[in-house]
């Protein structure tokens, strides 16, 4: 179970708007994760990726992802940091252990996300995460915010997985979004819990100027169910996508 008392953050609120709904601005989320791993006597090089696995969470919780806001668009990225190398492997788990996979952008004249990883564009519907909307509440940083939940399936190596995610949003706010690509609630999610990992909002600043956002046009389209299936393709018949020369 995740842990909800987290250590509190002060969040900075920058109004320029009284109406959230007309608002540009940008909200800035942290992680911390509770994996547990676990590795085999018999798993290869077991001192170097236990080091390595320890790192992980640590790490992770000095990463920061912000979510960029319009009226009728939004993207949500990591934040670059100088002083990392992005390539290096350790870089490379804990983006996969953080959750992120990529940036979203959301759409909500079209009420879509479509998250853009490698050379392709995977399009959801923000309506297919089928909520189930509660009476819990929580205060987050001083923010009244409602209990959602829902099931995520996933493709593993071994089938479908169906992990549970809770989120928690915000009337207070009118953005039909959050992190990790994840939306369709009555308003911002501040906090949400998936995948053992707890994404929370540090602070948003409102704008009193027009935020130009663009959506990536470059990539080959698909749903989310034709990325799965080529990916399981892509494993099954590695000698279909690779060259064996």
């Amino acid at each position: 179970m995740l842990i909800k008392n987290i250590a509190p953050v002060i969040l900075t609120l920058c109004l320029t708007f009284f109406s959230y709904s007309q608002s540009n601005g940008k909200a800035y989320y942290k992680k911390t994760s509770s994996h547990n791993f676990k590795l085999s006597k018999e798993s290869g090089n077991n001192a170097n990726a236990s080091k390595l696995f320890k790192s992980v969470n640590n790490s992770i919780s000095d990463m920061e992802f912000i979510l960029t806001f319009n009226n009728s668009l939004a993207s949500y990225e990591y934040i670059k940091k100088l002083d990392v190398d992005e390539n290096s492997s350790t870089a490379q788990f804990n983006r996969v252990f953080s959750g992120y996979s990529g940036p979203y952008y959301y759409n909500f004249k079209t009420n879509n996300v479509t998250r853009k990883q490698g050379a392709y564009l995977i399009k959801k519907q923000l309506s297919s995460f089928d909520w189930v909307l509660t009476k819990e509440k929580l205060i987050i940083n001083d923010l009244t915010c409602y209990k959602a939940t829902t099931i995520i399936k996933q493709q593993g190596r071994r089938g479908e997985l169906l992990k549970p995610a809770v989120a928690w949003y915000t009337v207070d706010i009118n953005l039909s979004s959050g992190p990790d690509g994840f939306g369709g609630l009555p308003g911002l999610i501040i906090q949400l819990e998936f995948d053992k990992v707890v994404t929370t909002l540090e602070k948003i600043e409102f704008l009193d100027k027009h935020i130009d956002i663009k959506l990536p046009t470059k990539g080959k389209k698909m749903t989310e169910a034709e990325f799965d299936a080529l990916m399981k393709d892509m494993v099954e018949n590695r000698d279909k996508y690779y060259d064996k020369n």
